[in-house]
């Protein structure tokens, strides 16, 4: 039987968005990092374009642990001159996006594979490209992961619920209590499936 290991993340900033619902004028954000947004994240890392293919990320099993929960905030913005989409003319056109503030977030990706697993450490230790924390002006405030950080044998039950603080956890499970359309299948066609997770909170023990 092949063993599971772990790999965790830390995604903490001053400003975070991670939507899955946004439409037109109106961007959303989950309050714990989605897996399009992760999964991003890593393609940025290693350098893989939009539209090129992310089928070989399927094998992992995100979890994520809300350290600091942050603020939920929304930023308005307006935009003047705007081309009508018929072509009539210009228009002025308002916007709203929500964010959160001075949130940390401990990201695990589960995997059989420690090749894989081997290869997201080392392009987030030097990514190719910048990373951000689901928009492009919202910078990492430290190191994704850090320079010695070995990969950790167990599942995400193991390394996301150890802690003793009662701390709320975000698992994908078969039998989750709600899904989210946040499972990417192509970013450059903005394609995505849903995925069933579930909430537990650290000190609980394992639910595998």
């Amino acid at each position: 039987m092949s063993a599971n290991y772990t790999l965790l993340l830390k995604l903490e900033g001053p400003m975070q968005s991670w939507g899955y619902r946004s439409r037109f004028d109106y961007r959303d954000t989950a309050l714990e990092p989605t897996r399009s947004g992760v999964i991003g994240l890593v393609c940025a890392a290693m350098g893989i374009a939009r539209g090129e293919e992310i089928s070989g990320f399927d094998v992992l099993r995100m979890g994520v642990r809300i350290d600091e929960p942050g603020r939920p905030e929304r930023d308005y913005q307006t935009a003047s001159d705007v081309v009508k989409a018929d072509g009539s003319g210009t228009d002025n056109v308002q916007s709203w996006r929500d964010y959160l503030a001075d949130a940390s977030f401990t990201v695990g990706l589960q995997s059989e594979d420690r090749v894989l697993l081997d290869s997201i450490a080392r392009a987030l230790r030097s990514p190719i490209w910048p990373l951000f924390l689901g928009r492009k002006s919202y910078p990492l405030a430290v190191p994704p992961i850090g320079p010695s950080e070995a990969l950790l044998p167990g599942s995400l039950e193991d390394h996301l619920l150890s802690d003793a603080p009662e701390r709320r956890v975000v698992l994908e499970a078969p039998d989750g209590e709600r899904v989210q359309n946040d499972w990417p299948l192509c970013f450059g066609e903005r394609r995505f499936r849903p995925r069933s997770i579930r909430t537990t909170f650290s000190g609980e023990g394992d639910l595998e």
